[in-house]
C-alpha cells in the first residue's frame, strides 16, 4: 500500500509542477518516490505503481481535456500510462548497473522523444517545459532543446535517490552534477549578454474572447464580425493586425473572400486571420494573409492536425467516431508557407503545431519571426493556457526566433528570442479577457545549434544507454 501512495504523490507532484509555475521547483525531487518505490519493489508491482504513477502524473497535468471529451482524456491518459511502465522496466534494470546518473536520464529523455514523435505525437508535460519560467536555467536549450532541461531534472531527482538510499554523501556524483548545471547556468548568462536584436516589426494582437459555443452559431456572426472590427480599430496604423486561430466566423467556401474583403477595406490595415475553408469538398483550417488594399497575399493550411479534435485516425477502422470540431474531418495541409510583411518573412503555426520542436524548427529555419494563432477558449482557460505559452518559450529559446501568440480565448501576447514573456492583461487578467496588444516585436537574424541539428542529443541519449554495458560494480 505504502508503495501505491509514494506512486500517486511522485505522479501529482510532478504534475503540479505543471499546473502552478510558482510549483515548478516540485519536478526537481517529484521523481525521487518513483525511483524508491522501482528500487523496491518486484517486477509484477513495479508495473502497477508505474500505472498509477502515469495516471497520477497525466490526470494531474493535462485534466483540461476532459472539458473537452472526457472519453479521449482517458484513453489518452492510458496511453501515456505506457511510457510509465517502460520506463519503470528499464530503470528497474538501470539501477542496479553503473553510471545511473546518466543512464537513467538518457531514458526519460528517449521516451519523450518516441512519445512526441510516434504516430499522432503527444508532446505536451515533457518534463522539461515545467521550467519555462527559470530563465536563467533553460538558455542552453539552444543547444540541444527542452530535452536537455528533462534530462537535468531527472539526474538531480536520480542523485538525490543515490544520496538518500545509499546514506552517503557522493562528493563526486555532487559536483559532476553541479558542474552541469553551473555550467547550464553560466551559458544562460553569457547567451542572454550577448544576443542582440538587429531589427524589429510592428503587430497588434487581437484577443475577441468569443465563447466556444457561440462561435458558429448563425446569428452570433454578425455579432462576432462587429466585435472584430471594433477591435481592429484599436491598433495601430502601420501595424500587422494578427486576429486568433478560425476567428472569421463565416466559412470561406471555394475561398470566396468577398465578404472578409470588405471587412479587411474597413480596417485598413495588413491583416492576417484564422478561417476555416472549404476547397473542392476538403475543409482546412487555414491562415490568410491580407495586404491592406485588400489583396490576399497567400494561405497556410495547417499541416498537424489534432487527432479526434480536427480528425480521427485510422478513419476506416473508426468510422463510427465523429471530430469534436463543428465541420466535420478536416484535410491535412501540404506544405510550410512562408508570409511576406513589412520586408519581413514569417511562417504560422496552427494551435499545437507549435508542440513539436523539429516541425517548429523546420518553419523558424525559413522565417524572421514566427506566429502561432490559437484557440484555447475549448480547454477551460487555466492551466492549459500557461501550459501551452509555456510550450511557445521553448520554441523561442530553442531556435533564437521571437513569436507572437494570438490566442481566442488564452494568453496572447509575445516571446522574445531571449524567452521573455510579455502579454496581453486587461484589469490584471490574461486568459478570459478580450483586448488588443500593440507592440514592436524584436527581431534576431541568427539561428541556433538547435535549430541546424534539432534532436541530435537524443543520439547522444541512445548511446549513453549502452553505457549499462561496461564492466563494473552494481548499483555504481
Amino acid at each position: 500500500m505504502i508503495n501505491l501512495l509514494l506512486a500517486s504523490f511522485a505522479g501529482i507532484f510532478t504534475g503540479l509542477s505543471f499546473n502552478f509555475a510558482y510549483l515548478a521547483f516540485l519536478a526537481w525531487f517529484s521523481l525521487l518516490p518513483f525511483i524508491y518505490v522501482i528500487n523496491k519493489t518486484n517486477s509484477r508491482q513495479t508495473t502497477f505503481c508505474a500505472i498509477i504513477f502515469g495516471l497520477a502524473y497525466y490526470l494531474t497535468a493535462i485534466f483540461w481535456i476532459g472539458n473537452v471529451t472526457k472519453l479521449g482524456l482517458v484513453l489518452l491518459v492510458c496511453y501515456l500510462c505506457l511510457y510509465a511502465v517502460i520506463f519503470s522496466r528499464f530503470t528497474r534494470y538501470f539501477l542496479r548497473k553503473n553510471f545511473i546518473i546518466i543512464t537513467v536520464p538518457a531514458l526519460w529523455v528517449l521516451l519523450e522523444f518516441i512519445k512526441e514523435n510516434i504516430w499522432c505525437g503527444f508532446g505536451w508535460a515533457n518534463l522539461g517545459y515545467s521550467q519555462y519560467k527559470n530563465l536563467y536555467l533553460v538558455q542552453s536549450a539552444d543547444l540541444f532543446g527542452v530535452k536537455l532541461i528533462s534530462f537535468f531534472i531527472v539526474m538531480v531527482n536520480v542523485l538525490l535517490w543515490e544520496i538518500i538510499s545509499k546514506r552517503k554523501f557522493l562528493l563526486r556524483k555532487i559536483i559532476f552534477v553541479a558542474l552541469i548545471l553551473s555550467a547550464s547556468l553560466a551559458y544562460s548568462f553569457f547567451r542572454l549578454d550577448g544576443l542582440k536584436e538587429t531589427s524589429s516589426i510592428n503587430l497588434s494582437l487581437i484577443q475577441p474572447n468569443i465563447p466556444q459555443e457561440l462561435k458558429w452559431e448563425e446569428s452570433s456572426q454578425p455579432d462576432i464580425i462587429e466585435k472584430l472590427g471594433s477591435l481592429a480599430s484599436k491598433t495601430e496604423e502601420g501595424s500587422l493586425v494578427i486576429f486568433p486561430e478560425a476567428a472569421w466566423p463565416l466559412m470561406l467556401c471555394d475561398l470566396d473572400t468577398s465578404i472578409l474583403d470588405g471587412f479587411v477595406d474597413s480596417v485598413k490595415r495588413d491583416i492576417l486571420i484564422g478561417a476555416i475553408t472549404s476547397e473542392e469538398g476538403n475543409f482546412y483550417n487555414a491562415a490568410l494573409l491580407f495586404e491592406k488594399t485588400g489583396k490576399l497575399q497567400g494561405i497556410y493550411r495547417k499541416v498537424r492536425l489534432v487527432p479526434f479534435g480536427e480528425y480521427v485516425p485510422l478513419r476506416k477502422f473508426l468510422g463510427f467516431v465523429s471530430v469534436i470540431n463543428s465541420v466535420g474531418d478536416t484535410t491535412r495541409g501540404k506544405e510550410i508557407k512562408v508570409f511576406s510583411c513589412k520586408n519581413k518573412s514569417f511562417c504560422v503555426l496552427i494551435c499545437f503545431e507549435d508542440i513539436f520542436p523539429v516541425f517548429a524548427a523546420d518553419y523558424a529555419q525559413k522565417a524572421q519571426f514566427l506566429v502561432n494563432i490559437t484557440n484555447d477558449a475549448w480547454f477551460g482557460g487555466e492551466p492549459e493556457a500557461s501550459q501551452h505559452l509555456g510550450i511557445m518559450v521553448f520554441r523561442a529559446i530553442e531556435n533564437r526566433i521571437s513569436i507572437a501568440r494570438c490566442a481566442n480565448t488564452g494568453i496572447s501576447g509575445w516571446v522574445s528570442y531571449k524567452g521573455d514573456i510579455h502579454s496581453l492583461k486587461t484589469d490584471n487578467e490574461e486568459v478570459l479577457v478580450d483586448g488588443v496588444l500593440n507592440f514592436n516585436l524584436p527581431l534576431n537574424e541568427k539561428r541556433s545549434l538547435y535549430n541546424k541539428w534539432k534532436d541530435i542529443f537524443v543520439l547522444f541519449c541512445v548511446l549513453s544507454l549502452g553505457l549499462v554495458f561496461v564492466p563494473g560494480k552494481n548499483n555504481g
